[in-house]
């Protein structure tokens, strides 16, 4: 009995008379409870998922249909021999086991079928959002017919007032929102210029404010601004959001500032809608009406970019490009120093070609270069 495995003791209790079926019975159950994982334990890389809390459990639940001894374990060839001899003990267990394993693992199944219908109704409700979006967007389209129709039947203002936009408002916006971006990535592009107008000697003001991203990033630095937007929908907007914008013209309203009575003037994907007068008197009046240390910025779209170029026409409301070069020019004319030209919102790599030469970098420069530049001008200190 001692090549059996069992030792001394066990041979001496099955000599006095106990039965040989329950003494392997109890070596077996020591088998198990030495290779049991703990009731509270985990497998080392859980599952991940929804339903993990239930499939974890069913996992262990499995190492125990049918009892089974690990090869490390002490005597592992004589409890095997002993496990298979036995195994009718416990067949009706296994088999009560088996058939609750099964029933858990039809319940998970049961829950994963679930989910993936809930899915497909989630994906069908955004199909159905979507759809509601493109209906919102037919009837801001008659809306705008309308402001048309209603525009031709007011009488010609007087005097030499400003042009009429060369589309509506509402036709306009809905521009924006399709092709400009979301607002959360207008303000991480717009998150550069933050620097620049720190520790400045009055508030900014953000020309052509359009829907406030650049308003609320400066309000969460503390920096003191307000901005001003030709499009009485965008400032309705942004006062709503807790803005302080006016509708109005950004050059009129640099005209009607006292002198030197801002800190910063900011104007982004504006110029391009300006004839070039237009331009220099913006920033003619930003001049004035910066204290000296003030800071202007312009940004506009890189004309020595032909990717950007499209970006230029797409827009209708634009009238001509402007390279960095003229926006310099106009930047000194009009009394600003200290100037510099920053190219941003480079294109991502997969939309450049490999530069393998210096005539590939050239032709990316031409053909792929940044999206925009922005040249940045400060009012010389007192």
């Amino acid at each position: 009995m001692d090549d059996l495995g069992f030792g001394d003791n066990r041979v001496h209790e099955m000599t006095t008379g106990e039965d040989l079926a329950a003494a392997l019975a109890r070596e077996i159950r020591a088998a198990v409870a030495e290779t049991a994982p703990a009731e509270t334990g985990l497998p080392e890389e859980p599952e991940s998922g929804e339903l993990a809390d239930i499939r974890r459990p069913l996992k262990r639940a499995e190492q125990y249909v049918t009892p089974t001894v690990p090869d490390a374990s002490r005597l592992a060839a004589a409890k095997s021999v002993a496990v298979r001899l036995l195994r009718f003990l416990w067949r009706g267990q296994a088999s009560f086991n088996a058939l609750l394993l099964e029933a858990a693992t039809g319940v998970v199944a049961a829950l994963e079928r679930n989910r993936v219908a809930i899915d497909r109704h989630a994906r069908s409700f955004e199909g159905l959002t979507e759809e509601s979006r493109r209906r919102d967007s037919a009837q801001d389209t008659r809306i705008a017919y309308l402001e048309v129709l209603l525009s031709r039947s007011r009488p010609p203002a007087s005097g030499a007032g400003r042009a009429e936009p060369p589309i509506p408002e509402s036709v306009y916006a809905m521009f924006e929102d399709r092709f400009r971006g979301s607002p959360e990535e207008v303000a991480e592009k717009q998150k550069y210029y933050l620097p620049f107008l720190r520790d400045l000697p009055g508030p900014v003001l953000d020309a052509g404010c359009g829907r406030g991203e650049f308003l609320r990033l400066l309000k969460e630095q503390g920096i003191v601004s307000r901005g001003i937007d030709s499009s009485g929908l965008a400032a309705q907007t942004c006062r709503a959001a807790g803005l302080d914008v006016e509708e109005g013209d950004a050059i009129d309203a640099l005209a009607a500032a006292s002198l030197a009575s801002l800190g910063g003037v900011v104007a982004f994907q504006v110029v391009e809608h300006w004839p070039a007068s237009a331009t220099f008197r913006f920033l003619a009046e930003a001049r004035r009406a910066l204290a000296p240390g003030g800071v202007a910025i312009v940004e506009t779209i890189n004309t020595n970019s032909l990717a950007a170029m499209k970006a230029f026409y797409l827009d209708p409301t634009h009238v001509r490009p402007v390279p960095p070069e003229a926006l310099r020019f106009l930047f000194d004319a009009a009394g600003f120093r200290d100037l510099r030209v920053e190219y941003l919102s480079p294109l991502p790599a997969s939309e450049r070609l490999e530069e393998r030469s210096e005539n590939d970098a050239r032709l990316n420069t031409i053909l792929f270069g940044p999206q925009d530049y922005a040249v940045i001008g400060r009012v010389p200190a007192a």
